[in-house]
């Protein structure tokens, strides 16, 4: 019976067929008239030859300088009528920058910041100098230069020229590179700006980079990268050198490693090895270690909460050999240990009024003279343009350790930032 109902259908799909191939041709004038008509099937553009973006950030910051007892040297110094003043700095910054592209293959790019310092609070009236004792009053003027007046300075932060070439990128010019995976330290970042531990954030965008050739190349889940950096146009109080340097980087197991290698033309060799490890959405683990005459490590973790506070903490121990040591920090010491620790949340609350606040506390202490500065941060953002911080640093110790040598009792700084 099955059998007998497989005939009808047989002879029906038959008969479909036929009149499927016997029916005419649809009109092809009439299909391309139909997709020109719907927008939907058009072609999408050619991309733009030329991506041209730009920013500006204007920033005014007042920072006191409290009891400051004003590093001074003699004979000027012995006339200082009282130990210590409260000193006034405002820096007014205009930080313009813009990115050209053409054709997703060639770069060129600028930022650079225009500054300007005044100072008040310490001039000629705080010293009882005898009169016509004229190598008192030179040495005095040349000693408060650096606290007193107006100053304007040109700061080229980056200027570039780019190419990229299917696997290979190659790069002319000043640029900011970050090899270090430390947050307020950062020894085997042999090419990276001086970290700051005290403002690891770089608040005001003041870092600059290097002046370098560098070339990328990346296949899979490598990168290779080589690079040369003249240190003929960095400061001489940058203590930098010519440097060669080559990195290879590889995801493994989850690790994000980095071996790096190289040489500063008359000094030693040295090597360094990066990594960072994330676990799920809250942790992750970064670390260094180099060796430039001897050894340095680094070793971090950074947690983030259900709440949105982030906590990050950091030991490090560098050799006492000039290329890691503070100016505060005497030859003899030997090595030292230091530790990082901040937590910080942005948007503080999702509610009206305080989403637009973003506040931080850190800690940077020297493990071995107990010295640390404590540092706290405000900021306030209204609308999509313009925001107000507060910056404060207390440090504390013995008058001869690391951070008690601070020749302040206290550094506040207020500020206006506008954004565009």
């Amino acid at each position: 019976m099955k059998y007998l109902l497989l005939i009808p259908a047989i002879l029906l799909l038959t008969c479909l067929q036929l009149a499927a191939q016997d029916a005419p041709a649809p009109d092809k004038s009439s299909q391309d008239k139909a997709s020109q008509d719907s927008p939907a099937q058009d072609a999408p553009p050619p991309a733009p030859r030329y991506d041209f973006r730009y920013s500006f950030a204007a920033i005014d910051d007042a920072t006191f300088y409290s009891k400051l007892t004003p590093p001074i040297p003699p004979p000027a110094s012995q006339f200082l009528i009282a130990p210590s003043v409260t000193l006034f700095q405002n820096q007014l910054l205009l930080e313009p920058s813009f990115t050209l592209r053409y054709r997703s293959s060639w770069t060129l790019a600028s930022s650079v910041v225009g500054r300007a310092e005044t100072y008040r609070g310490l001039s000629a009236a705080d010293f009882n100098l005898p009169p016509g004792n004229i190598p008192a009053t030179a040495a005095l003027d040349a000693a408060l230069e650096p606290f007193t007046g107006t100053r304007t300075q040109l700061r080229v932060k980056e200027t570039y020229a780019g190419l990229s070439a299917g696997d290979f990128d190659f790069m002319l010019g000043r640029r900011i590179v970050r090899w270090g995976t430390g947050y307020a330290f950062s020894p085997a970042g042999v090419l990276d700006p001086p970290r700051d531990p005290t403002n690891p954030t770089d608040r005001l965008n003041l870092y600059e980079g290097r002046d370098m050739v560098k070339g990328d190349y990346v296949h899979g889940q490598q990168a290779f990268t080589l690079a040369w950096s003249s240190a003929a146009l960095a400061p001489a109080s940058a203590n930098l050198h010519d440097t060669t340097a080559f990195r290879y980087n590889i995801l493994v197991h989850g690790f994000d490693t980095a071996l790096i290698a190289g040489d500063d033309r008359g000094g030693d060799a040295f090597g360094g090895l990066t990594f960072t490890r994330v676990f799920g959405q809250a942790w992750e683990l970064h670390g260094e270690a180099a060796w430039r005459e001897h050894e340095a490590v680094l070793l971090g973790a950074k947690y983030t909460a259900g709440s949105g506070v982030t906590f990050i903490g950091e030991f490090y121990t560098p050799p006492n050999i000039p290329y890691y040591r503070d100016s505060t920090v005497s030859p003899l010491a030997g090595r030292q240990s230091y530790a990082f620790f901040t937590a910080y949340k942005n948007r503080l609350w999702e509610l009206p009024g305080w989403k637009q606040w973003d506040l931080s506390a850190a800690m940077v202490a020297n493990l071995n003279d107990r010295s640390y500065v404590a540092i706290f941060d405000a900021n306030r953002r209204f609308g999509k343009r313009f925001s107000s911080y507060l910056h404060l640093e207390i440090p504390a110790g013995s008058s001869t350790s690391d951070y008690g040598a601070t020749p302040y009792t206290a550094s506040t700084s207020a500020g206006v930032r506008f954004q565009l």
